[in-house]
């Protein structure tokens, strides 16, 4: 092997400042303190209903991520070589890992477990601005339970009461089959090819190449079929359709809906159900119930999930699952400041040159023991209030040479709690 000449490491451009590889990107101190306060309301839920955390490695072998990713794997996985030769994966999400761990490692008569996480999963994509190659997800699986409609119905009430208790604005969620859509298929008499594009048409939402292909075999069955393609918040309506559908697996997929759906009623959980048969996911290993999630804020899925069985049985045991995943990205980004409260932060200014450094910090070591957050500044700053501001402070207290406060500066609203607050730190400065 001839010698590599020059420097691999060295930047196509000098002049250039080395980046980061493209999707990928750092969380600030203010970002990753309020997602971490989206994660305890999250982890919180899951604990309240028994879901104990799993950590499963980032890397897995490629032929155990290839089993749920599908045909086209090698355009969504990040791959690359072991050392010991073997083709390796970053996984592309928490799923097949878990399943994965309970083929090795749960015992039937430990079944049902109830698993949750907090992961990052990562997905090849093209070069294109704003497309994301690390994924940020809170999720959930619950497995082995003999009770599909319990088990299904359990999951969509934690994650309607997730949503709910992050204040997600004016969310939706699509409730679909998997079965509809392979029952309408077999309606149509559709062969394997067919089906494939079907699924593949309708996962691309390009509903007009469907119709065109169906009109070829059947203009009335095809209209019926886009307009069960439709998002439809009345139940009753899509059952009238459904009704017009002479197929046993539509039928019986479609009232599997309707009980879950029924279920969330009595629980008052269904005003945000919408039934929507055009999910469908872009990983193999979804044979039933699926859901998406969905905001006004922001026009993107934010999170989804569904039912699997065959999954784990790849991995040694003849199990099956439900579950979902959040995107906490987008769910950070849904959201107003109410939920990601971080409690009050002070900034402390002492003078610039000497003074009693271990007086300061008995100062700053009161306030923090009532709860309250405090950063120090030593150094001169041209613009105080700015970066305050910058570091999201809600006062600041400059101390005089003496380190006797000259002042506190509310930086927020006026309101009850922040003259409280204010009184507070007044009391603990003027008593030191």
């Amino acid at each position: 092997m001839g010698k590599i000449k020059g420097n691999m490491f060295q930047a196509k451009d000098e002049g250039s400042p080395i980046g980061l590889p493209f999707g990928l990107r750092d969380i600030l101190p203010f970002e990753a303190d309020e997602r971490n306060s989206i994660k305890d309301i999250i982890s919180r839920e899951f604990k309240l209903w028994g879901y104990g955390e799993v950590k499963t490695p980032p890397v897995e072998f490629t032929r155990n991520m290839s089993i749920g990713v599908g045909k086209d794997w090698n355009n969504k996985l990040i791959n690359f070589f072991d050392i010991d030769g073997s083709l390796v994966s970053l996984r592309t999400d928490m799923t097949i890992p878990i399943a994965r761990l309970t083929g090795m490692r749960v015992k039937k008569d430990q079944l049902p477990v109830r698993f949750c996480y907090f992961a990052n999963s990562f997905k090849q994509s093209g070069m294109q601005k704003g497309i994301k190659r690390i994924y940020n997800q809170a999720g959930l699986e619950f497995i082995g339970s003999l009770n599909n409609i319990k088990a299904d119905t359990e999951i969509l009430i934690i994650l309607i009461n997730l949503l709910e208790k992050l204040k997600v604005g004016h969310f939706k969620i699509g409730l679909g089959n998997i079965k509809v859509i392979e029952g309408l298929c077999e309606w149509f008499g559709l062969d394997n090819g067919g089906k494939e594009y079907i699924k593949k048409e309708i996962s691309a939402r390009n509903l007009v190449a469907v119709k065109n292909f169906l009109d070829g075999l059947d203009k009335e069955k095809a209209r019926l079929f886009i307009e069960l393609l439709q998002p439809e918040e009345d139940i009753k309506k899509t059952s009238g359709l459904i009704a017009r559908v002479n197929q046993e697996k539509v039928i019986d997929s479609f009232n599997y809906i309707r009980e879950v759906f029924e279920i969330l009623g009595k629980m008052d959980c269904s005003k945000n159900i919408i039934i929507d048969f055009s999910i469908i996911r872009d990983f193999d290993y979804y044979t039933g119930l699926l859901f998406e999630v969905y905001s006004s804020k922001i026009n993107r899925i934010i999170g989804s999930g569904g039912r699997y069985e065959g999954l784990i049985k790849k991995f040694g045991a003849d199990i099956n699952g439900t579950g979902f995943a959040l995107d906490m990205d987008l769910v950070h980004n849904t959201l107003g400041d109410s939920v990601l409260n971080k409690g009050f932060k002070v900034l402390l200014k002492s003078p610039v040159g000497d003074n009693d450094f271990t007086k300061l910090l008995r100062i700053a070591d009161k306030i923090r023991k009532n709860n309250i957050i405090v950063e120090l500044v030593f150094d001169e700053i041209r613009d105080l209030e700015g970066l305050a501001k910058d570091k999201n402070c809600d006062f600041i207290i400059i101390l005089d040479k003496g380190l006797k406060s000259t002042g506190i500066k509310s930086l927020g609203k006026d309101s009850a709690k922040n003259n409280k607050i204010k009184n507070l730190i007044k009391e603990i400065l003027d008593g030191r």
